[in-house]
């Protein structure tokens, strides 16, 4: 008896997939944004919305696959396991941000963060003017400091994620 390759659809992640992308086009060049919306409600890309997003869109798996993990925003993961805290801090590390002391910033924010957040570097985020700059979901702060992001955190705000 012969059975398909790959991933199967599971029923339920594709339930998800199809009532997120309620009428929006299926059209090839929606995808980074169609990819946004599931980190954005799920805080992830998991395995299977990703199989289901493939088949939603009509594209191979490994054309998603690929999109997905090439752009530092988006987690990618293949069991819950893997799923990431609710809230993810990342700290540019680029050349500009790095001598504004981003290093420095790393290391407080990683050394007082809770167990809800996780602190990642970040290739670079078109802020260098006001450097060093984080982004928390789609906010962007600059210049940041660890006391102003934490206190931000713990006020019980919560930035557009």
């Amino acid at each position: 008896m012969a059975h398909p390759k790959g991933r199967q659809i599971d029923p339920r992640a594709s339930g998800d997939i199809h009532a997120l992308l309620g009428d929006a086009p299926r059209d090839r060049d929606m995808l980074i944004e169609h990819l946004h919306l599931i980190q954005d409600k799920y805080g992830c890309l998991s395995a299977e919305h990703l199989v289901a997003l493939a088949n939603e869109m009509s594209m191979a798996m490994t054309e998603i696959y690929e999109v997905a993990t090439f752009y530092a925003h988006f987690d990618v993961i293949t069991d819950e396991a893997d799923r990431p805290p609710p809230i993810t801090i990342r700290v540019c590390d680029s050349v500009t941000c790095e001598m504004m002391e981003s290093e420095a910033l790393i290391e407080a924010l990683a050394k007082d963060k809770g167990a809800e957040i996780r602190v990642l570097r970040a290739p670079c985020m078109g802020a260098c003017d006001k450097a060093p700059a984080v982004a928390i979901g789609h906010a962007q702060f600059a210049p940041a400091t660890a006391d102003g992001l934490l206190a931000t955190l713990q006020s019980g705000h919560r930035p557009t994620l």
